[in-house]
C-alpha cells in the first residue's frame, strides 16, 4: 500500500525487453541500499517486486501484464521516474490509499502555467469516467493528485479532468518532464472502485451486507 506522495525520483539505467517482460534496472537512487530482493515499491504509480540491488540501483522484473496496462515497455534510458517505498502502519497518510496497480493509461491533452500553478488536462477512457469525482483523488504517474474538473464526452478525446499542479510537485516528481500527446499512468481512488463493483454486482441484497 502506497500514500501517492513521491519519495524520491530516478533515473531508468536499463530497459530490456525479454520473454514477453522486461527487466527495468533504475539508477540513482539514494535509498538503493536499504532495500532487498523481495519488497515492494512504486515506480510512476505501479507496484512493483524487487529482485536485485546495488550501491545506488535496483532492478524489477515487469510481467506482460504491467505492460499491458502501463507504459512502462516506452522507457528510454535516462529517463525520471517517480519512486515510493509502502508505507508502514504508522505512518501519516499524506496522499490517499494507493494500491500500486494501475488501472489503464491517459493522455495529456494540454498543459498551461497561469501564475505558480500548472494546469493539466488528461483525457481517460470514457468507460472509466465513473471512477473520477470532483474534488476526488486520483494517482497519476504514482502522485496523488485531486480532480479539480471533470468534462464528459462520447466523441474523443472522451472524458477529460482537470489538475492543478503546484511548483513543490513539479520540482520533486517527473510531472515536468510531461508534455502534451504523452500518455499517463493512472489509478483511480480504491474506494470508488470498491463502490461501483458493489453496484454492479448487488452485493447490497446479499444478507450481512447492508440488504438484509
Amino acid at each position: 500500500m502506497f500514500s501517492g506522495i513521491v519519495e524520491v525520483t530516478a533515473k531508468v539505467r536499463e530497459a530490456t525487453l525479454r520473454n514477453k517482460g522486461m527487466r527495468l534496472v533504475v539508477g540513482e537512487v539514494p535509498f538503493a541500499d536499504a532495500l532487498a530482493p523481495g519488497e515492494s515499491i512504486s515506480v510512476n504509480g505501479a507496484c512493483m517486486t524487487v529482485t536485485a540491488t546495488g550501491k545506488d540501483w535496483f532492478a524489477v522484473d515487469v510481467s506482460l501484464e504491467s505492460l499491458t496496462v502501463t507504459r512502462m515497455g516506452e522507457y528510454k534510458v535516462g529517463e525520471t521516474l517517480n519512486l515510493e517505498r509502502p508505507l508502514r502502519l504508522s505512518d501519516r497518510l499524506g496522499g490517499h490509499l494507493v494500491l500500486g496497480h494501475v488501472d489503464g493509461l491517459g493522455i495529456l491533452e494540454e498543459r498551461k502555467a497561469d501564475g505558480d500553478t500548472t494546469f493539466m488536462t488528461v483525457s481517460i477512457p470514457y468507460v472509466h469516467r465513473a471512477y473520477v469525482i470532483p474534488k476526488g483523488s486520483i494517482t497519476v504517474e504514482g502522485i496523488s493528485l485531486t480532480v479539480n474538473t471533470i468534462v464528459d464526452s462520447q466523441t474523443p478525446p472522451g472524458c477529460r479532468i482537470g489538475l492543478a499542479i503546484i511548483p513543490h510537485t513539479l520540482k520533486v516528481t517527473n510531472l515536468a518532464d510531461r508534455k502534451p500527446g504523452d500518455r499517463i499512468q493512472l489509478e483511480y481512488d480504491v474506494v470508488g472502485k470498491y463502490i461501483l463493483r458493489a453496484k454492479e454486482t448487488g452485493l447490497s441484497g446479499i444478507p450481512g451486507l447492508g440488504g438484509g
